[in-house]
């Protein structure tokens, strides 16, 4: 709940607004108030303010000068202005100095009411702004690591990102990496003894290892590295200075000098063997993945033994005609992107691998074969998780790409089954959301004279901004309207089908204020209740 500070030279506007405002059903909790200006910064800079709403003419210091007072100590409190009518132009400026709103004299309280209601929600929302950002920082700086991690991997997949999306990832991530730069890469394998550790102590040792490499090496190249799904560590080498450029061919040198010292050093301090294999430089990132599938190969033909190998590539490989659609299983898969309604990325990445199959040396049946798999099994596994065989979605002939011979047909295959997946997943949510304004609706109904959007929210299990943002796009109406609506309804059956009197149907709607309700119901219908009654006799 928020708190409310009234500034106002004549006290009797203060004390009489103090009293007769309901503020608790604007979310103000504790009103305080001030005689002068001066007073006001009194307690404002001893008590938690939140909303000001200051008279606009005060002696020694007015309402505006409060205000710049209030902006000069860059204290977050909302501001709204009281003015007469012959200060309006005056006031009416003022809105573009920071004041919230300027309410006219003689105060309406429906108007102040709707202002209070409009900037208690603003506070609401500027504070869940606010909190979602600094979650959003800490989170990043606590998950760099393991982004910088993940986007290796990919790269390393074969992964493809345009070159802004990639440049900005880089930046993003502090990434001393260009687009264009020359790299060596360094892939390490962790021996006989360590391979006998558990899990935990493997992760241990790859970090002490990384620390060694890192240790040495990063006076002579800027290094990025990661654990790749077989638990190696890939180190992506970027030349320091001198080392880049032409001298490329010293860099070689100098690195072949330093991975035999890494070698070493991990069998004396750490008591374990390690295998590494260090490549040609490549271009960043084009060349990057034939790196690491041919860094892979060669270390893959080399028995695991106590003391480890040192490989090194000399020269970039003969181009080879079977590679394999590394891509097809890159991170988010298929799968995921189906899991998480990603229906646009999916198909993104579905004309990315076609880019990627076509320019395969040697495009084959097999490849095919593999592409209809992952993409039939991902579609199988959605339906699953939804409780349904895919079948039920879909005819068979449907589901069934035995028959498709090409990249273009197997594409076309699928964007027909996305779109029919997403039509039936996105018509179960719409049912669904349907069904929780009927209950939202109905648990109105039922507690009309206390309820409140925390109450609803609460009831039905979601957040109060999921709820109010829901019941707005399915109903056309806030929440507060659609409340409001109701209410003034039963107003007029309890002042038709009852003798009840005024304040009585006040309290059983909800108002704790019945000069409040009067004032209501006279702003929804243009007559008070017992103007009603009276035309109704």
């Amino acid at each position: 709940m928020f708190h409310l500070l009234l500034v106002d030279d004549e006290t009797y506007v203060v004390d009489d607004l103090e009293v007769a405002f309901p503020w608790g059903s604007c979310g103000i909790s504790k009103v305080f108030k001030a005689y002068s200006a001066n007073e006001a910064l009194g307690i404002i800079h001893t008590e938690r303010i939140d909303i000001v709403i200051t008279d606009i003419s005060m002696p020694r210091m007015n309402g505006l000068e409060l205000i710049q007072s209030i902006r000069s100590a860059q204290l977050k409190i909302k501001c709204l202005l009281l003015t007469g009518y012959a200060e309006f132009d005056y006031a009416k400026e003022a809105i573009h100095q920071g004041v919230v709103e300027y309410l006219v004299k003689p105060l309406d309280h429906a108007k102040l009411h709707a202002c209070l209601q409009s900037t208690v929600q603003s506070i609401i929302d500027e504070m869940e702004q606010a909190a979602s950002y600094d979650h959003a920082m800490r989170a990043f700086k606590e998950h760099l690591p393991h982004l910088k991690d993940k986007l290796l991997n990919e790269l390393l997949q074969g992964y493809r990102y345009s070159d802004e999306e990639l440049q900005y990832k880089l930046r993003s991530y502090q990434l001393d990496v260009e687009l264009g730069d020359e790299l060596f890469m360094l892939i390490i394998r962790l021996e006989e003894r360590f391979s006998r550790l558990g899990y935990s102590d493997m992760n241990l040792f790859q970090y002490a290892v990384a620390n060694i490499v890192t240790e040495m090496l990063t006076e002579f190249f800027t290094l990025w590295h990661c654990s790749d799904a077989n638990h190696h560590l890939v180190f992506l080498l970027k030349p320091r200075g001198t080392h880049a450029g032409p001298e490329l061919t010293h860099a070689a040198r100098w690195l072949s000098g330093l991975v035999e010292r890494i070698h070493r050093n991990v069998h004396d301090y750490l008591k374990g063997g390690i295998s590494i294999v260090s490549t040609y430089p490549g271009r960043f990132p084009a060349d990057i993945s034939d790196m690491y599938d041919q860094a892979i190969l060669a270390l893959r033909r080399q028995a695991g033994k106590e003391h480890g190998h040192l490989l090194q590539l000399t020269e970039r490989p003969e181009s080879v005609n079977i590679r394999p659609l590394s891509m097809l299983y890159a991170p988010p898969t298929f799968m995921h992107l189906l899991e998480t309604s990603q229906w646009d990325e999916f198909l993104n990445r579905l004309s990315m691998l076609r880019t990627v199959f076509n320019e395969l040396p040697e495009q084959t049946e097999e490849h095919l074969e593999e592409v209809k798999s992952v993409l039939l099994s991902s579609f199988h596994y959605v339906a699953h998780k939804n409780h349904v065989m895919l079948s039920e979605w879909s005819s068979q002939q449907a589901i069934q790409p035995s028959d498709l011979r090409s990249f273009a047909q197997i594409q076309e295959w699928a964007e027909s089954l996305i779109a029919l997946i997403r039509n039936k997943l996105e018509k179960d949510v719409a049912l669904h959301q349907e069904g929780l304004i009927q209950v939202i609706k109905g648990y109105i109904d039922s507690n009309l004279a206390m309820v409140s959007l925390q109450s609803i929210a609460d009831h039905v299990s979601f957040h109060p901004v999921y709820v109010s943002k829901l019941f707005r796009k399915l109903c056309g109406s806030s929440i507060s309207d659609y409340l409001l609506k109701l209410k003034m309804e039963h107003a007029l059956s309890y002042l038709r089908d009852t003798q009840d009197k005024v304040y009585a149907i006040s309290e059983k709607l909800g108002y704790s204020n019945s000069q409040y309700f009067i004032k209501v119901f006279k702003e929804y219908y243009g007559m008070t209740p017992q103007e009603y009654r009276e035309r109704r006799q």
